[in-house]
């Protein structure tokens, strides 16, 4: 098994960490709740109506830029590193939200078990399928 080695960040590192994580957090956050405005409120019964479109697009798009990014230009960054923290663990952990979308799905359990969990295994498979995307070809060299 392979260990991690133990990282200690000083009392000042650590405080700016958390205020990149926190900036980049809110500013996802924000973005996310104005594009959420644009989903139609659910009307009717039916299960298909509450299936919350707009969230599954902001995870999709989420997962697959911050693969991207993580493949690419933050590939050999330190997971401490300033631009990964606001970027990745800030703005993208704000900006998509899973648990939003599963918060959502009980709404729609109670209209349709079946329906619910179609939507829970779509979404998760779309996920891993967007992250794939983002991993892209690389090239040898």
């Amino acid at each position: 098994m392979r260990s991690h080695p133990h990282v200690t960040l000083s009392h000042k590192k650590l405080a700016v960490a958390v205020l990149f994580v926190a900036g980049g957090g809110a500013v996802g956050t924000v973005c996310r709740d104005l594009l959420l405005k644009w989903q139609p409120d659910p009307s009717g019964s039916d299960w298909t109506s509450r299936i919350p479109w707009i969230l599954l697009g902001i995870n999709l798009v989420g997962v697959f830029i911050a693969t991207r990014l993580l493949r690419g230009p933050l590939r050999h960054r330190d997971p401490n590193n300033l631009a990964r923290l606001l970027l990745i663990t800030g703005l993208f952990g704000g900006f998509t939200s899973y648990s939003s979308l599963f918060v959502d799905l009980a709404t729609i359990w109670h209209l349709s078990i079946a329906g619910s969990l179609l939507v829970a295994v779509s979404a998760l498979l779309s996920g891993v399928f967007a992250a794939w995307l983002g991993l892209g070809r690389r090239h040898a060299r």
